[in-house]
């Protein structure tokens, strides 16, 4: 028989519950849901006590809802606070799975667009949000962005969608002119215009445009990127802080010896590290494993051992909160290991492909076979040993472009 949909929904708050002091609505219910975390417990290494504040969380919450009735994040999230927050990731984690879970906490980058365009014209501030939907979940014959772009686009719009709110009420209304304008007034135009011609264009695709005033708008030019190596004391820091910290200095080998993107080395398996035959072996890397690499990999998969004894996780890296899951750690475990020093994991890298062109005759065609990149981004090494021969007048008339191979 179908259930009925109750016509209020009140909200709940757990805070102050206790496992003793409730009884739960449908046991059966409770039951299976707790099953089902055992597997995942199991599957993904939790430590005895995560897995028991998991358990108590999920039992306290099946409790007071019944099969039929989806559990609010809202909800999870009013938990006693005495639980560590990765206890109610991994709740969530539980009943998304189980296809329980009513995801109806705020998105915090939809808060932030909407912040971001708080003070734009009404009319003009719905126009630009048609364009911001499609960039963060993509449309027809469009991809969605990442949270970084859909950031930078925002932010590098805001300013010209501001200053059409003091003479416009619709983006309509904004001619070839107001833009070209816009843009001579601006120090690095580049990203900006980059960010209008999209959303013109997004928006003319919509017809919410009669026509697309930025068509053919130029990008202007981004000053061109040398790498510039390290001074020695950046590296004699850098150093110092990797010998009291066994994951920097695994990072620090795998992105400064060899050469590895930032997002590789995060996302590196323990299998790539083939003690026995002496090599570091991932998909298209296959270097041999010197010293200092082997001896940093066995320092930190000791630690790991240490602090999570049952971790199933597959990669090298781990952080408190992927420990208890199987995923690789990300860019923000990453950030605050080089927070306070010197240099970025970007920087590091360059460094290092750097060190083999100083050493190889600035070979743009080896730096390409050794580092698997394009022949632009190794001719983009080459230029601190072989400055660019166009003369002065002819730099002067081509635009330069910034060619990066960040990761």
């Amino acid at each position: 028989m179908a259930s009925q949909e109750p016509l209020i929904v009140a909200e709940r708050d757990i805070s102050r519950v206790t496992v003793p002091g409730v009884e739960p609505i449908d046991p059966a219910f409770s039951a299976y849901v707790s099953a089902r975390a055992e597997a995942s417990a199991e599957a993904q290494g939790w430590s005895p006590a995560l897995r028991e504040r998991v358990l108590r969380s999920l039992y306290l919450l099946t409790a007071v809802h019944g099969p039929h009735e989806r559990i609010k994040a809202s909800t999870v999230a009013t938990l006693p606070r005495q639980r560590a927050a990765r206890t109610v990731t991994r709740v969530t984690e539980v009943l998304a799975h189980l296809d329980l879970l009513d995801g109806d906490r705020i998105d915090p980058l939809d808060a932030w667009i909407h912040r971001r365009l708080s003070d734009v014209h009404p009319e003009i501030r719905a126009e630009a949000l048609v364009w911001v939907r499609i960039v963060r979940h993509g449309g027809p014959r469009r991809r969605s962005r990442s949270t970084a772009t859909v950031r930078n686009q925002v932010d590098a719009s805001i300013p010209f969608l501001l200053d059409c709110s003091k003479r416009y009420r619709t983006l309509r209304q904004v001619t070839r002119a107001d833009l070209t304008e816009w843009l001579s007034h601006c120090a690095a135009p580049h990203n900006e215009a980059v960010a209008l011609r999209n959303m013109f264009k997004t928006l003319r695709s919509q017809r919410l445009l009669l026509a697309n005033p930025a068509r053919g708008l130029s990008l202007g030019a981004r000053p061109a990127s040398v790498p510039t190596p390290l001074s020695p004391e950046a590296i004699q820091t850098l150093a110092a802080a990797a010998e009291g910290d066994p994951a920097l200095k695994l990072l620090v080998a795998l992105i400064g010896i060899h050469a590895l993107y930032p997002r590789q080395a995060r996302e590196l398996p323990l299998a790539a590290v083939d003690f026995t035959g002496g090599r570091l072996v991932h998909g298209n890397i296959d270097h041999p494993l010197d010293a200092f690499t082997r001896q940093a990999a066995a320092d930190c998969i000791q630690l790991r051992h240490s602090h999570w004894p049952h971790t199933r996780n597959p990669h090298l890296f781990l952080s408190s909160q992927t420990a208890h899951s199987r995923t690789p750690v990300t860019i923000g475990w990453m950030q605050p290991l080089l927070k306070d020093l010197p240099v970025t994991a970007q920087r590091l890298r360059e460094d290092r492909i750097l060190e083999e062109a100083a050493v190889t005759g600035a070979d743009p065609q080896h730096l390409c076979a050794v580092f698997n990149i394009t022949p632009d981004i190794g001719l983009r090494y080459t230029r601190t040993f072989h400055p660019d021969p166009l003369s002065d007048r002819d730099q002067e008339d081509t635009p330069a472009v910034r060619v990066t191979d960040s990761q």
